[in-house]
C-alpha cells in the first residue's frame, strides 16, 4: 500500500515538473503532491497542493494571478501558508529557528517531493532559493548562526527517574476523585484546589503565562508555604497575560528563599545547559502537600484554564483530575523531586548568551507578525450552560500512573506509557474514544507506528473507534496520514480549540494525561497521565467526548455525515452563492480557472 501511495506521490510530481508555467503566480510559496482538501475536508482525491501566501476574494485578481483547477486532471488544490511557511519564505533562518526552538503542535510535517516557487527546485535541494538564503543568513547573522549551532551542540545528559520507585499501579482506598474539564471547571476548581494548600506545592509544567493563576499562586504561598517547580519555557502564546520567565521572576520576588525555580532540561530552552528530553518538558501536574495530586492535560493559561468571566479568544477543550491519596501524589511528587535535582545544577546563567536569546526572540516575534489574528471561538454549551466538577468519594480503584520517557520496570528499551496504552487499546471491546490536540502520521515502521496500527487493528476488529483532533492542528497530519503510514481518516472528527489528550475505553476506563499522539509525545518528553478504571468516572468524561464529536467535530473525510448539524437557511444561501460564483468562472485551457487569490510574499 505504501509503495503503491510513494508511486502516486511521484507521478503527480513528474506533472508539477512539467506544468511548472502555470503554477507560477504572484504570491505561490511551495507546491507538491498531496489530497484534496474542500470545505475543510479530504475528498480522498490525489491532488497537486499549492501554498499561496494569502487567499483573496476571486474580484479582486487579475486573470494572470488565477491558478488552474487541475492540470492533467489532477486537481489543483490551494491552501494559504502557514505563518512558519510564511516565514521561511522570506527568512529562511528565522524560520530555522523557530523549527529548532517552537512548540512541538507549531511543527510543520516535511512533504515528500515539496517545491518551492517559482524555481521549482525542491526545498531540500542545496541550490533552491530558501537554501541559498539560509546559508547567507547564517553567514552574515552570527547570533543565528551560533543559536542554531548550540541547539545541535547543546550536552546531553542522561535521564534520571524517581529512584527506587514504582510506576505499578496503585490501588486507591477510600480517595477522593475530582473530575473536571476545561472550558467548564477548569479555572475554578484549580484555584479551590490551590487555596486548599497547607504547606507546599510541587509543580512540574510546560507553561505558565495565566495572570490569573499567577495572582492564585502568590496569594495562598503566604507564611512559610514552600513552593518547587520546574518549568519550560517554550515560545509566548498569543493570549498570555505575562511570559513564562516573567511569572518565574514574581514568583521569586514575593516568596523569595520559599521558591525553588528551575527551568527544564529539554533542548530547546534556551536557560538550561544541558537536555534530557529532546523536544519539550510537557508535562501539567500539581503536588499539594504531599497528599493530592492535580494532572492536566491543559497548562497554566488562559486558554487552558480560561476564567469564564473574562474569556480568552480561545476557550480549549482539556480533561483534568485531581486525586486525594498519599501514595500515588507520593509518586508523581518523587518524580518532579528527581526533575529537580537533575535540572539544578544544568541552568544558564540569565546573562550568557544574551544574544542568542534575543535572536530566538526576534524569530519569535516574526513568526508572530506572519500568523493571522486568532479565531474568536468558544467551546459555548448548546444548552448555554456549563458543567461543573464531580466530586467522587470513597473511591476504590487501581489506578496506573504514566509517565514519559520512563521504562517499564527492568527493561532499557519498552516505554511504560506505550506498554500500558497498547494493553489499553488492545482491551477495546466496544468503543474506543480517543480526542488528542494531534495524531503524527506515522512512518510505517517502529513503536509509534504499532501505536497507530493498534488502533486501526481495533477498527479492523469492529470497535467503536472515534477519533478527534483539533482543527488547527490536526488536519495537515490527518492529510498526511493519507501518504505515509497508517491511514485512520475515515475516524478522525476535527474539532476547533482541541488541546485534550484523553481516552475513553468501553465506558469504563479513561485516561487523563499530557502525551500527544506524535513519536516524542510518547517516547521522549517529559509528559504524564493516569488510567483511571472506573465506569461512573469514565461516563462523567464520555459524555463530554460524545457531546463534542457529534454537536462540534466535523468529519475528517468528505461525504460523511455531520451527526447533529443541520445546515441551516444561511448556510444553505452562502452554499448557493458559492455554486453560482464557480458557474461563472472563466475558463482555462483544459480545465476552468480556481478563484484564488496570492499576495507577492516579502523580500
Amino acid at each position: 500500500m505504501a509503495s503503491n501511495k510513494n508511486s502516486k506521490l511521484r507521478d503527480i510530481d513528474r506533472v508539477i515538473r512539467n506544468n511548472l508555467g502555470p503554477l507560477t503566480k504572484p504570491g505561490v510559496l511551495t507546491v507538491r503532491p498531496g489530497y484534496e482538501i474542500a470545505d475543510d475536508q479530504l475528498t480522498g482525491k490525489a491532488a497537486i497542493v499549492v501554498t499561496v501566501h494569502t487567499k483573496r476574494a476571486l474580484a479582486s485578481l487579475s486573470r494572470d494571478e488565477v491558478l488552474p483547477n487541475s492540470i492533467e486532471r489532477i486537481p489543483v488544490d490551494v491552501r494559504e501558508a502557514t505563518a512558519h511557511q510564511r516565514l521561511r519564505a522570506h527568512d529562511p533562518a528565522a524560520a530555522a529557528l523557530i523549527q529548532a526552538y517552537g512548540r512541538p503542535e507549531d511543527k510543520d510535517p516535511e512533504w515528500d517531493y515539496e517545491r518551492e516557487m517559482p524555481s521549482g527546485r525542491l526545498l531540500s535541494d542545496n541550490r533552491s532559493a530558501i537554501r541559498k538564503a539560509l546559508a547567507y543568513r547564517m553567514a552574515n547573522q552570527p547570533a543565528t548562526a551560533r543559536a542554531l549551532h548550540a541547539h545541535t551542540q547543546k550536552q546531553k545528559i542522561a535521564y534520571v527517574p524517581a529512584p527506587g520507585v514504582s510506576l505499578d499501579p496503585v490501588a486507591l482506598r477510600q480517595a477522593t476523585i475530582t473530575a473536571h474539564v476545561s472550558p467548564d471547571a477548569g479555572l475554578a476548581t484549580l484555584q479551590s484546589f490551590l487555596t486548599g494548600t497547607q504547606h507546599s506545592l510541587v509543580v512540574g509544567m510546560y507553561d505558565f503565562t495565566s495572570g490569573p493563576i499567577l495572582q492564585t499562586f502568590k496569594t495562598v504561598l503566604d507564611g512559610t508555604k514552600t513552593l518547587q517547580m520546574v518549568l519550560d519555557n517554550p515560545p509566548p502564546n498569543k493570549i498570555g497575560d505575562q511570559t513564562d520567565p516573567q511569572t518565574v521572576a514574581e514568583l521569586d520576588q514575593v516568596l523569595g528563599r520559599r521558591a525553588k525555580i528551575v527551568w527544564a532540561l529539554d533542548r530547546p530552552d534556551v536557560f538550561a545547559a544541558a537536555w534530557m528530553f529532546p523536544y519539550a518538558y510537557h508535562i501539567k501536574v500539581i503536588v499539594r502537600d504531599g497528599n493530592t495530586v492535580w494532572l492536566s492535560s491543559g497548562n497554566l493559561d488562559n486558554s487552558n484554564q480560561p476564567d469564564l468571566h473574562a474569556p480568552p479568544h480561545t476557550e480549549d477543550r482539556d480533561w483534568h483530575v485531581i486525586i486525594q491519596d498519599t501514595t500515588l501524589a507520593g509518586i508523581f511528587g518523587a518524580f518532579l523531586d528527581q526533575d529537580y535535582a537533575s535540572a539544578k545544577d544544568h541552568q544558564t546563567a540569565a546573562d550568557a548568551g544574551a544574544d542568542m536569546q534575543r535572536a530566538v526572540a526576534d524569530a519569535n516575534t516574526k513568526l508572530a507578525a506572519e500568523t493571522n489574528p486568532p479565531v474568536n471561538t468558544r467551546v459555548i454549551p448548546t444548552d448555554g450552560k456549563y458543567v461543573p466538577a464531580k466530586v467522587f468519594r470513597n473511591v476504590n480503584v487501581s489506578v496506573t500512573p504514566l509517565l514519559t520517557p520512563d521504562k517499564v520496570e527492568g527493561s532499557t528499551t519498552q516505554g511504560q506509557y506505550l506498554t500500558n496504552i497498547l494493553q489499553l487499546i488492545a482491551s477495546a471491546e466496544h468503543s474506543l474514544y480517543i480526542q488528542l490536540q494531534y495524531i503524527e502520521s506515522s512512518s510505517g515502521s517502529g513503536d509509534y507506528n504499532g501505536l497507530l496500527q493498534a488502533i486501526a487493528d481495533r477498527v479492523a476488529a469492529g470497535v467503536d473507534v472515534r477519533l478527534i483532533e483539533s482543527a488547527e492542528y490536526g488536519m495537515k497530519w490527518a492529510e498526511k496520514m493519507k501518504a505515509a503510514g497508517v491511514d485512520l481518516t475515515q475516524n478522525i472528527r476535527l474539532q476547533r480549540n482541541v488541546h485534550n489528550k484523553g481516552f475513553v475505553v468501553d465506558s469504563k476506563v479513561v485516561v487523563i494525561s499530557s502525551q500527544n499522539f506524535s513519536p516524542a509525545g510518547i517516547e521522549d518528553n517529559r509528559d504524564a497521565g493516569v488510567i483511571i478504571p472506573s465506569q461512573p468516572i469514565a461516563a462523567y468524561y464520555e459524555k463530554f467526548f460524545v457531546s463534542d464529536w457529534e454537536e462540534r467535530a466535523k468529519p475528517f473525510v468528505a461525504g460523511k455525515p455531520v451527526s447533529g448539524a443541520k445546515k441551516s437557511t444561511t448556510q444553505k444561501t452562502a452554499a448557493k452563492k458559492s455554486a453560482t460564483k464557480k458557474a461563472r468562472q472563466p475558463a482555462g485551457k483544459a480545465a476552468g480557472k480556481r478563484a484564488i487569490a496570492t499576495r507577492t510574499p516579502r523580500k
